[in-house]
């Protein structure tokens, strides 16, 4: 199911889905950037808290929490790639090495991690809860109050920004289905083969949103 897939909007009636829509905006941003100023040790103990709050609160299926933690698992092996890298190139550098060490990952990244996780987490819950009219609603609101006038012609590119990051995982999935339905098997070939279609999918949603937005106003 679509719902699954990562910063979904899920329809539910909690009270984070029902909170005003610029505090929903204000709290996105500011909770999101706090996050990388918690200590290290907060932020492993907060992880889980906020994946149970997710489930028990907001009735998040197992399915859309394992989903939402995609980007984080994405970061992780990045980062341990990345290290492996180092590794081996200090291996050739050096005299005498230990192989296996070249596997071993390194735990300066670890805080990295623990901000990202956390701040990718918060930002989910809030996608998970925000629909695209909520969204357009604060940004009109938002910007009304800033300009001192009556209409908001870029509140409806701000929440068209915003709610495009879902859609982008909608297009892979149906893309990684098509692949797979076709006899193609997961290696990097489905990554380099994919990429350019996911692109290109992404590109034509793009345009055509822009034309229905410049036809409503």
């Amino acid at each position: 199911m679509e719902n699954a897939l990562f910063f979904h909007y899920k329809t539910q009636k909690t009270f984070l889905h029902s909170l005003n829509p610029v505090l929903k905006i204000f709290l996105i941003v500011v909770l999101a950037v706090a996050a990388f100023y918690l200590p290290v040790k907060i932020c492993i103990v907060l992880y889980p808290v906020l994946i149970l709050f997710s489930a028990v609160f907001l009735k998040f299926r197992f399915s859309e929490i394992i989903s939402d933690q995609k980007p984080t698992f994405a970061y992780i092996f990045l980062l341990y790639f990345a290290t492996i890298l180092l590794n081996f190139s200090s291996f050739l550098q050096e005299d005498f090495y230990e192989p296996y060490k070249i596997f071993v990952p390194n735990l300066t990244y670890l805080p990295l991690l623990a901000h990202l996780a956390i701040s990718l987490e918060i930002t989910s819950i809030f996608y998970r809860t925000t629909s695209h009219s909520q969204f357009k609603d604060g940004f009109s609101r938002i910007e009304m109050l800033i300009t001192r006038k009556d209409t908001a012609p870029l509140s409806d590119m701000l929440a068209l920004a915003l709610s495009f990051i879902p859609r982008i995982s909608t297009f892979w999935s149906r893309l990684n289905k098509a692949w797979l339905s076709r006899g193609g098997k997961q290696s990097i070939f489905k990554v380099i083969y994919l990429f350019p279609k996911l692109f290109q999918v992404s590109m034509h949603e793009g345009y055509e949103k822009s034309l229905a937005i410049q036809n409503r106003s």
